[in-house]
């Protein structure tokens, strides 16, 4: 088919659910999987304390590494043909120029999972994805519904 689901990752439950179901659903439309991590540079700083984030950007990358080889394995079992994309910048405004550069007919991105939070709810960055998105968003909770 050559459609492209494009879907948003990181380390989190959450997002390893969403990346099942655009799994399957590429599996089924016979597209492409593009996988897409990115790091958050300001969180980065953040969380090192306005310090030197060379250890935080090698955890970043860790993690999205470890996401992408989780998806790919996923992939690769449904007979879906997975590919990486590593941004780096606002988490939204990147999601949305990996879309546009990989023609996605889909995005699919995750609920927000907090510890401590008694239900899900859509994040900031979810939020203007859908907002300026000019194509379909999914966006999966991590239990499926009823």
């Amino acid at each position: 088919m050559g459609e492209v689901i494009l879907v948003a990752v990181n380390d989190s439950r959450a997002a390893f659910r969403a990346a099942e179901v655009a799994v399957d659903y590429a599996r089924r439309l016979g597209a492409n999987l593009r996988v897409v991590t990115v790091a958050d540079e300001g969180a980065l700083g953040k969380q090192q304390g306005g310090s030197d984030s060379t250890a935080g950007a090698r955890h970043a990358d860790a993690a999205a590494e470890a996401a992408f080889r989780h998806v790919a394995a996923l992939g690769a079992a449904a007979g879906v043909q997975v590919s990486l994309g590593h941004r780096s910048g606002r988490v939204a405004a990147e999601i949305l120029a990996e879309a546009r550069e990989v023609d996605a007919a889909l995005i699919v991105v995750a609920l927000v999972d907090r510890p401590g939070s008694s239900a899900p709810y859509i994040g900031s960055h979810t939020l203007r994805v859908l907002e300026f998105s000019s194509v379909p968003v999914m966006v999966v909770p991590l239990r499926p519904g009823p």
